[in-house]
């Protein structure tokens, strides 16, 4: 049986970065929720009841919080949250990502965010870890098959 694919909660305050990957997501068939911010974030989690987020990626640059306080946040409330802190930020002190199971910079792009949620989560088994790209990690992802 092939596990669902993963439902994502994408947050950035860049609205047309967010809704850019936001669309990348859903091609690959990934379930995508998204926050503009960390209120939103925080808030949507409540209304979603966080058993239903497997995944949140974060920027790192937003008012009221950063992507690590967010990410402590989202911890708190979802112990099994996984987490990918996706900031084109590169001076992130390494002991303020302790609720950040991975970084992807965003000037590695999409494909390597992509490698990472395979890595991240249950649908990893069945493609290999190796970068692979967009188009083919979103046939994958939507086939079950490599």
């Amino acid at each position: 049986m092939i596990p669902e694919l993963p439902r994502i909660l994408l947050v950035d305050d860049d609205a047309q970065g967010l809704w850019l990957r936001a669309q990348v997501m859903k091609l690959c068939g990934f379930p995508v929720v998204t926050a503009d911010g960390p209120i939103e974030a925080i808030s949507l989690m409540a209304e979603e009841a966080t058993e239903k987020i497997d995944l949140a990626i974060l920027d790192y640059d937003m008012p009221v919080m950063n992507g690590c306080d967010l990410a402590d946040h989202l911890r708190s409330l979802c112990p099994r949250l996984k987490i990918i802190l996706y900031s084109g930020a590169i001076d992130i002190a390494e002991d303020e990502m302790t609720s950040v199971d991975a970084f992807v910079s965003k000037d590695e792009g999409t494909g390597l965010l992509l490698a990472q949620i395979v890595q991240l989560t249950p649908i990893g088994p069945r493609i290999p870890a190796s970068v692979v790209t967009d188009t083919e990690l979103c046939f994958t992802a939507n086939s079950g098959q490599y």
